[in-house]
């Protein structure tokens, strides 16, 4: 998560993020009682149980207060779970309120110290990138996942339509912070290090090149690009550094 000071892994609330200011992002729904915990990565493979949140309806103060997502749900796991889609594949228009349940326990999981033991111990990309997005049978989210169920709710709980919530975006411009910070430690060996497949999720089909070409569609406003060309914020398309 967007949050450059340990002690807000704490206490989210509290940081200027999530304190439903008008300039957060903003902050906590209202609470709905009666809840049930979800497994991760799965009900068949329940390694982690995320208990309910502060949360878990309409937010209701902040910019985005009135904000509405419209699209899904096409795999929300959240308590209570969303209204049903009224298309059959789950992309016809389902206006609903934006939702939030913030999560001390995931919280736990973006602690600076864990953010720093992330970007100091591992020297190859691999073990990195298993760390960051977390080691469920070890009962460890990892800060990327940590990152998302911080902010819970509806869309968070949704991994096809998770950018529907504002809050995506500096969470994972955070994601991008930390990785181009282990980048740059050694970026003569860690420029262009990948690891793992051309599935979805895991590491199933083909293993991944440089070559690879990434798919971005109409709406991203770039052209297709391969992974080379996104392997530096420096290149490419990109021309950007981390504070």
């Amino acid at each position: 998560m967007p949050i450059s000071r340990g002690y807000w892994a704490d206490n989210p609330k509290a940081s200027p993020f999530f304190d439903g200011s008008d300039t957060s992002m903003p902050g906590d729904s209202s609470y709905v009682a009666n809840r049930f915990s979800v497994c991760f990565p799965s009900t068949e493979m329940c390694y982690i149980q995320l208990q309910p949140g502060s949360g878990g309806g309409c937010v209701t103060s902040g910019p985005f207060k009135d904000w509405k997502i419209n699209m899904g749900p096409l795999a929300a796991v959240s308590q209570p779970l969303p209204k049903p889609n009224p298309q059959t594949d789950d992309l016809g228009y389902n206006p609903r309120c934006l939702s939030r349940d913030i999560s001390l326990q995931s919280a736990n999981e973006t602690r600076d110290d864990v953010v720093a033991a992330l970007i100091r111990d591992h020297k190859n990309i691999e073990s990195f990138q298993i760390v960051f997005g977390g080691e469920f049978a070890k009962g460890k989210m990892g800060a990327h996942v940590g990152g998302h169920n911080t902010i819970g709710g509806d869309a968070r709980s949704d991994f096809i339509n998770s950018p529907a919530d504002p809050a995506f975006f500096p969470h994972h411009a955070m994601v991008d912070r930390v990785y181009w910070t282990w980048q740059n430690l050694d970026l003569a060996k860690r420029k262009n290090a990948i690891a793992g497949g051309t599935s979805g999720v895991g590491d199933g089909g083909a293993k991944g090149t440089l070559d690879d070409v990434l798919t971005l569609g109409e709406y991203v406003g770039v052209g297709n690009i391969t992974i080379r060309d996104a392997m530096s914020t420096l290149g490419g398309p990109f021309c950007y550094i981390h504070m």
